[in-house]
């Protein structure tokens, strides 16, 4: 039976569970939920990517100096399984789905995880030369002296000024 048939297996049991797989990926609740639904494929499916997320999630936590970025995105590929989920798709979480079937091995999945790491800080290093040398045609610009404020001129008392009127 096809998925796109009307009132098949796979559309009904996506239909009545797309918010409990969604409701795996909050942490811990990726085992409770497996465990009560584990008859339904499409909770299965989720619940799994949900528990490899909570494991990663516990293991990055261990991890000096990068941890918080690691964490950062463990959180966004439980929203994106959530997402899925929620909308009743039956996507893979990028890595995580094939290593929660099995598919890779979690050291495949590391090099996965540290070649996308690596090409994310390439893609941000900015080009820059080195500093070790000026550039021998630029010169700054001298500095101008500060002139001082102006002051009021000064008239001897004996005359008055030239714009007040002449009493």
């Amino acid at each position: 039976m096809g998925a796109d048939t009307a009132g098949s297996p796979d559309k009904t049991d996506i239909e009545q569970n797309k918010d409990i797989a969604a409701f795996s990926y909050l942490w811990i609740m990726s085992v409770v939920v497996y465990f009560l639904r584990r008859k339904s494929p499409f909770v299965r499916f989720h619940a799994r990517q949900a528990m490899a997320l909570f494991i990663l999630s516990v293991a990055v936590f261990f991890v000096p100096v990068i941890s918080k970025l690691l964490e950062l995105g463990v959180l966004a590929l439980m929203v994106l399984g959530f997402i899925n989920a929620a909308q009743g798709q039956r996507k893979d979480v990028p890595i995580v789905g094939p290593l929660s079937r099995r598919e890779i091995t979690i050291r495949q999945a590391w090099q996965q995880i540290v070649g996308a790491l690596a090409r994310l800080m390439k893609s941000c290093r900015f080009n820059q030369q080195p500093a070790t040398t000026p550039d021998p045609h630029w010169q700054q610009a001298p500095s101008k002296p500060e002139s001082p404020a102006p002051q009021p001129a000064s008239y001897p008392p004996s005359e008055p000024p030239p714009s007040a009127p002449a009493s």
